[in-house]
């Protein structure tokens, strides 16, 4: 483990944390769930789990936890028509997401996207692409993100997956499909993440900039994120309407490939602020995502 990732501690005074595990003592005689055993450490939850670690010094710990991260394409069937590449419905790719301090690095609204996002953004690639890089490569090389990696069709844990069959290295999911995948995570810690929006040209949702906190008040977070995503326009390639664009996914497959279209060179932005004069689902209409910790 690097520097970077070794574990950050949320620090609470000695006299506090002295106060709180007396109190433990006296309403579970010393020997209840999340009371002291006398040396120092805090015993187990009930669940087997202890978020808070207490030093000698009285000094208290909290400790890294994993995370389960489900994204679920909880899209209608029939948001465009039904003669559309998607046969109506919003598909959702494979994805990068980083564990982080501080703002989101994926993205900074107002700027260019990094070759990386282009490969998700167009593509739904974070393995990147022929001509553009991988996102996951260079979040690993921000200073800020303590580890990066991605999610596959290895990871889909409900059907449908790879509506169309042939969807080469990006398969995605259909309504009612969704990605599981774990992430480990020390107070102070965010998550970040990209995933490609079809049927598009350019769009992906991602948290903003104060990205997606894993803890709050020293303990995990747990349950429904989905109001820090927003969905937005990569600004690397003109909007198309969605399902008819020749060289929007999904259609791109059959002209020219995952980086056919002309360039754009705009700035990332929220699709809302794109007057396009097409349509989209609002976010919490077409993808849910969920953190549990373990």
């Amino acid at each position: 483990m690097t520097d970077q990732t070794r574990r950050r501690f949320v620090r609470i005074a000695a006299a506090t944390a002295a106060v709180g595990v007396a109190g433990c003592s006296e309403s579970d005689g010393g020997d209840g769930a999340g009371g002291s055993d006398g040396d120092g450490d805090m015993t187990e939850t009930e669940d087997g789990m202890s978020d808070m670690t207490e030093t000698e010094d009285g000094i208290m710990e909290a400790e890294a936890r994993t995370f389960t991260v489900r994204i679920e394409n909880v899209a209608p069937t029939d948001f465009y028509a039904s003669d559309s590449a998607t046969g109506g419905g919003v598909w959702i790719t494979p994805g990068a997401y980083g564990i982080h301090e501080g703002s989101n690095p994926v993205f900074t609204e107002g700027e260019t996207a990094s070759e990386g996002l282009e490969a998700i953004a167009e593509a739904g690639r974070p393995g990147g692409t022929e001509e553009n890089g991988s996102l996951v490569t260079e979040l690993e090389a921000t200073e800020s993100v303590a580890h990066a990696g991605s999610w596959t069709p290895e990871d889909t844990v409900a059907d449908p997956n790879d509506p169309m069959g042939e969807v080469p290295g990006a398969p995605p999911i259909a309504p009612g499909g969704a990605f599981e995948f774990t992430v480990e995570a020390e107070p102070d810690q965010h998550f970040s993440f990209a995933t490609m929006f079809v049927p598009s040209n350019d769009l992906f949702f991602a948290p903003g900039e104060e990205a997606i906190p894993l803890f709050e008040d020293g303990a995990p977070v747990d349950g429904d994120v989905t109001d820090s995503v927003t969905l937005w326009h990569a600004g690397t390639e003109p909007n198309q309407e969605p399902g008819y664009g020749d060289v929007g996914a999904p259609l791109q497959q059959q002209n020219g490939g995952a980086d056919a279209g002309p360039d754009e060179s705009a700035a990332v932005r929220p699709t809302g602020e794109v007057e396009d004069g097409y349509d989209y689902p609002e976010v919490s209409d077409a993808i849910r995502v969920t953190v549990t910790p373990a």
